[in-house]
């Protein structure tokens, strides 16, 4: 795109003027009034310079450049194509009809004449370009691939291949964009716009640990804080907190008061488990933006994670106030309600967490438990059974409802619900182990009681209670040596009364009866109430 001074339009006009006195003064006053922006006298003068002198291609050049400036371009096309009959090189004229057509909105008009200075002057760059420009400019992207891609490979150059790039980009072909971005990047590894541009394709795709290597080497060459801001979102998403704790730091040096930089460095720190930095950095985000219900969302974690539950409440009750709509508020104000024990408070936090988008599943399974710690077991094995009904395979919620049943008795429906849970997940040592436990209990199918086990015991190879499973399956299958072994290191591990009462079974199967007495004593001292071991103990000593 022809780009024209007047100063040296000036200076090529007193190296070449040979016409009359006349044509060059009235000139030269022309560009002085053009200088200073008295564009319509400065029209008038070099009209009447051309008078004089017809043929003086600076004429032309100035006349179509001045009626440009006061948006005259019909007349400036007009004086341009007059122009064409004085010159050689023709391209400099269509250059500056074509910058008419452009003025005027034309751009189909601009390409038609970039096309023929293309025919004169096919190997030049910037023509090429330019009507790639065009073509982006109309909308018409695969115009503007097309014509780049025609120009020989021998004389792309980065900025060829970085426009490709960016073309093919915007017509949503990442792969390609990648592609030409990285054949820019041979030509010239320091180009930031090569590099973020190969960055901004892997980001696209969602690959993201590459988006972030080519982040980083433009930033070398490209000191831009939205950058940053970038790769702070991207490590956040990929969970390296140093790197974003680093480059929080480095955009704060240059923006104290960025609020949402201050909030993603208190994430950071929160996230490496250093709460005082974490919650010093929530506070000031707070303090920049009134309407900050995340940060103050945090400052309510930190707070309860340290057990200060007055400062917890109110920066959970100020997010609030902010956004209703931040169903995460009231769940978590209804875990710091627990942690206090205030079991009616909790139920109303996570009630009005349903009136907010909550998802009920998560509702249902909370209410439970809120129900369950407050001794209402009835109503939480109810919620439990409804957070099941809206996720069935939801681990929690089985596992909730689970551990209720066992504990109220319903011991057939928490077998069933444990085998569903190995059914999903089967390296749950829990449900392994109560589902091999419960037939080495009944005394049924002890093959798979001991295969279930075993394979819980690879999972948690030091669980004292799961030890003692395997050890009851082996008495009995009637292998009460290997039951010895199992329960004595139980027993070591974990002092528990069933466990001890199992090793006090096996040492009676072992004709011990002082050490299963020993045993059955040590149980009625954790378990002064078990009658069923003081009956076994009467039973012996009576013999």
């Amino acid at each position: 795109m022809a780009i024209f001074s007047i100063c040296g339009i000036l200076i090529l006009n007193l190296l070449t003027f040979n016409h009359s006195r006349n044509s060059y003064e009235l000139f030269s006053i022309g560009c002085q009034l053009e200088l200073e922006g008295r564009i319509p006298e400065a029209i008038n003068y070099y009209l009447n310079a051309l008078q004089y002198d017809p043929t003086a291609k600076e004429i032309y050049v100035s006349l179509t450049g001045a009626f440009y400036k006061i948006r005259e371009f019909q007349k400036g096309i007009e004086y341009a194509y007059k122009g064409l009959a004085f010159v050689s090189d023709s391209s400099e004229f269509y250059g500056l009809i074509a910058v008419g057509h452009i003025g005027k909105g034309d751009l189909r008009g601009a390409v038609r004449i970039y096309e023929k200075i293309r025919e004169m002057k096919p190997f030049d760059t910037g023509i090429i370009q330019t009507i790639a420009l065009l073509y982006e400019g109309l909308g018409d992207l695969n115009s503007a691939i097309k014509i780049l891609l025609e120009f020989p490979d021998s004389l792309k150059n980065a900025d060829i291949y970085n426009r490709l790039g960016t073309l093919t980009g915007k017509s949503h072909n990442h792969l390609d964009a990648i592609k030409y971005y990285k054949q820019a990047y041979v030509l010239d590894t320091t180009n930031a716009l090569t590099l973020i541009g190969i960055g901004t394709g892997f980001d696209i795709l969602n690959i993201k640990d590459s988006a972030i290597y080519y982040y980083e080497l433009g930033l070398k060459y490209n000191d831009s804080n939205d950058l940053r801001k970038r790769l702070l979102d991207l490590y956040v998403d990929t969970e390296q907190y140093e790197k974003m704790i680093k480059v929080a730091r480095e955009i704060l040096k240059v923006d104290y008061y960025d609020a949402y930089v201050r909030r993603n460095l208190g994430f950071g720190l929160y996230k490496l488990g250093l709460l005082n930095e974490a919650l010093s950095e929530f506070l000031i985000s707070a303090g920049l933006n009134p309407q900050d219900s995340y940060s103050r969302f945090y400052i309510a974690r930190i707070n309860f994670e340290q057990r200060k539950y007055d400062e917890a409440q109110k920066a959970i009750e100020d997010a609030i106030k902010i956004d209703p709509d931040f169903t995460e508020l009231w769940v978590y104000a209804g875990f710091i309600a627990i942690d206090k024990k205030d079991y009616k408070n909790a139920r109303y936090y996570f009630t009005e967490s349903a009136y907010h988008n909550a998802d009920m599943a998560q509702i249902y399974y909370l209410l439970g438990a809120v129900n369950e710690l407050d001794g209402s077991f009835s109503d939480a094995y109810f919620h439990y059974k409804k957070s099941l009904s809206l996720n069935p395979k939801s681990l929690p919620g089985l596992s909730a409802l689970a551990n209720l049943c066992d504990r109220i008795g319903r011991k057939e429906e928490a077998l069933r619900t444990f085998e569903k849970i190995i059914q999903i997940d089967s390296t749950d040592a829990m449900a392994l182990n109560y589902v091999g436990y419960t037939y080495a209990e009944r005394g049924e199918r002890l093959d798979y009681a001991l295969e279930l086990i075993e394979k819980a015991l690879s999972i948690e190879p030091n669980n004292g209670y799961i030890i003692d499973s395997r050890g009851w399956v082996y008495y009995q299958k009637g292998d009460y040596e290997s039951a010895l072994l199992d329960l004595k290191r139980a027993s070591e591990l974990v002092e528990d009364a069933v466990i001890i009462e199992h090793l006090g079974d096996v040492y009676l199967k072992l004709k011990d009866v002082d050490k299963a007495i020993e045993m059955y004593e040590k149980v009625l001292r954790l378990e002064p109430k078990n009658k069923n071991v003081r009956q076994k103990l009467l039973n012996l000593k009576g013999k």
